[in-house]
């Protein structure tokens, strides 16, 4: 890249780095830096530079950037070397400088912590209290500050409590799911999909009879359905059916009936049916009608506390391709989810790590099972049984795992067309550039 510095003094590229670090440090030691905003240029060689743009400029063939350094300077950037420009305020930046140089303790994250809640940076804080429950899985302060409670002596937050027990947030309170469709309906439409039920019921049981002149005439009233009343009936009655064919013939029906009823029914489908062609198949179904309204479910489902669902969703996101579902596929980057796991109580020479990791003293997890709870295969959980010791006593751990999720990283790669690997920094900045209202304008190649 081609640096022209416009300065009193002659400087190396080195020490223009040096000179924008020590600048920005005494500029943020401003009380006034809340207030105050900095352009970054996000280069593609990985550099980052800071300070303010001047307005565009077009020098001899080439389009350039001026960035107006702290310190009072000027560089030039060709524009093919700028991965994208944004603007965020300068106290942001003396956050990522002081995370960058503190001491990886639970003391020295407390206390940056405090900073972050004094300059009203909630999610810097969070942060923090994060890497302090990594030090510290019992930090009562940094939990309590996240949302945990101890129950059953494990930590786990309200969400996933009210989840796990088949509640949905609706309007900020938890429903049942059969309480959410009494709330999203009227007596009316209730009697209707009442009605449906009924005959969806009965065609169901000649399709499962002896009688074949019955079992066809079963099929032909289901397939024959095209009114969205009956969308809730057939949900219900065969959307958990054991017959593949049944869960098939719900997808070919709720395809070909209009409007929205049919995209909760198959959005489900695609995220927790066992068969994958029927998942397929549902999502095609998705795809081929305007499936905006959808992306709620797919959107909770990110949340979800089974990594193969969040990696569903994340599917089904990107082949619906909004571009709003961006912010909430990078924060599902990278997801932490808890496994139980029945193991020799061998206390004296079994160990698992803080990380999630098991140690290596004792008794350890077999390769392929720990692969397979790394990958998400064990949703549920998994027993190992100990090997020539029948009767030996078992215990349940709670293990954790971070991980690194492809589906979430292909989709976000598809809609965006940028790619930032499992970066959540990066990604955030970059879409802090598109959503820019200072009126500059992003650089995206």
């Amino acid at each position: 890249m081609r640096n022209k510095i416009t300065h009193p003094f002659q400087l190396s590229p080195i020490n223009v780095s040096i000179g924008l670090i020590l600048c920005t440090l005494i500029i943020l030691a401003d009380p006034s830096r809340t207030k105050v905003s900095a352009d970054l240029i996000k280069l593609k060689n990985g550099g980052e530079i800071r300070g303010k743009i001047v307005p565009f400029t077009k020098m001899g063939s080439k389009e350039t950037r001026i960035m107006k350094t702290l310190s009072g300077g000027s560089i030039s950037i060709d524009a093919e070397h700028i991965e994208f420009i944004t603007n965020r305020p300068l106290v942001i930046e003396e956050y990522e400088t002081k995370s960058k140089n503190i001491e990886d303790t639970v003391e020295a994250h407390l206390k940056l912590a405090e900073w972050c809640s004094q300059n009203h940076l909630r999610a810097q804080r969070n942060q923090e209290m994060e890497q302090i429950i990594r030090l510290n899985p019992d930090h009562a302060k940094a939990r309590a500050s996240l949302g945990y409670t101890k129950r059953n002596g494990e930590w786990t937050t309200r969400d996933e409590v009210m989840r796990g027990n088949g509640y949905i947030k609706y309007k900020g309170r938890y429903v049942s799911s059969a309480e959410l469709e009494l709330l999203e309906k009227n007596e009316a439409d209730l009697e209707k999909e009442r009605a449906w039920i009924k005959k969806i019921k009965l065609w169901l049981a000649w399709t499962n009879g002896n009688d074949l002149l019955r079992q066809q005439a079963g099929l032909r009233e289901i397939q024959s359905i095209s009114d969205p009343y009956a969308v809730a009936g057939l949900a219900r009655l065969m959307g958990k059916h054991k017959s593949i064919a049944i869960r098939s013939l719900l997808v070919s029906t709720l395809t070909q009936i209009t409007g929205d009823k049919p995209l909760r029914p198959l959005a489900e489908l695609v995220l927790t049916d066992p068969n994958q062609a029927i998942r397929t198949a549902a999502l095609q179904a998705l795809t081929k009608r305007d499936a905006t309204k959808a992306i709620a479910y797919f959107i909770q489902a990110l949340k979800n506390k089974s990594n193969v669902i969040v990696q569903r969703a994340g599917s089904g996101l990107e082949a619906i391709g909004d571009q709003s579902v961006i912010p909430d596929l990078i924060s599902a980057l990278i997801t932490k989810h808890t496994y139980r796991v029945r193991v020799p109580d061998a206390t004296s020479t079994y160990s698992y790590n803080t990380n999630g990791t098991f140690g290596n003293s004792g008794v350890v997890l077999p390769p392929d099972i720990e692969a397979g709870l790394l990958a998400g295969r064990y949703p549920n959980g998994v027993i190992v049984l100990p090997s020539q010791q029948p009767k030996i006593r078992m215990r349940t751990v709670s293990v954790k795992y971070s991980h690194q999720n492809e589906a979430i990283l292909l989709a976000l790669q598809k809609i965006s067309k940028q790619n930032f690997g499992y970066n959540e920094r990066l990604w955030r900045l970059w879409w802090a550039s598109t959503q820019n209202q200072t009126g500059i304008v992003p650089i995206l190649q």
